[in-house]
């Protein structure tokens, strides 16, 4: 049975679940998802096509690094925008060992930024599931994706790979 608990415009699921889409958040709801987060009773976030300023985005990113509950996280359609984001969400993968997806459709990441997040995504032991389709993502992305494939030692590699869209990948780095 899941039941809903309104919490400053903020949906929360009895069973862990924040789920965001298109809007703004205030101080606040960062702040009830940051507490949340560290009270290690979210498993599942979602905040899809969100804005958040520099502060809040910090905020909770350090959050997702104290948690050991979060299992699924969703920054879908351009919340990671920038070198900082990217290399905050690498921080926060380095420390947080729960994640199994981590989604980021999207997102402008390109081969640039994802190689700022790629030793995280390479050493992090329970990912499984990854979405970087419409990311921007070409030949180079492309190879480093494919590191991420293979088991290796502890970690079981990718299950599941999104790449849908990522029109910069030529001939030459799919065929790798």
């Amino acid at each position: 049975m899941l039941a809903f608990i309104k919490v400053d415009e903020l949906s929360i699921m009895s069973a862990g679940t924040i789920q965001i889409s298109g809007e703004t958040l205030s101080i606040v709801e960062v702040e009830n998802i940051k507490d949340n987060l560290r009270k290690h009773l979210i498993s599942l976030l979602s905040l899809r096509n969100c804005k958040l300023d520099a502060d809040g985005f910090r905020k909770l990113m350090r959050a997702v690094c104290k948690t050991k509950s979060l299992l699924q996280l969703n920054l879908n359609i351009g919340v990671v925008d920038s070198d900082d984001r990217a290399i905050l969400l690498a921080n926060a993968l380095n420390i947080n060992r729960s994640i199994q997806s981590l989604y980021l459709h999207g997102t402008p990441l390109g081969d640039t930024r994802f190689s700022l997040m790629y030793r995280a995504l390479s050493l992090h032991p329970s990912l499984v599931d990854l979405d970087v389709g419409d990311c921007m993502l070409g030949d180079n992305g492309i190879r480093m994706l494919c590191y991420l494939l293979a088991p290796d030692g502890a970690k079981s590699g990718l299950k599941e790979l999104v790449l849908s869209a990522n029109t910069r990948v030529t001939n030459n780095g799919w065929a790798f």
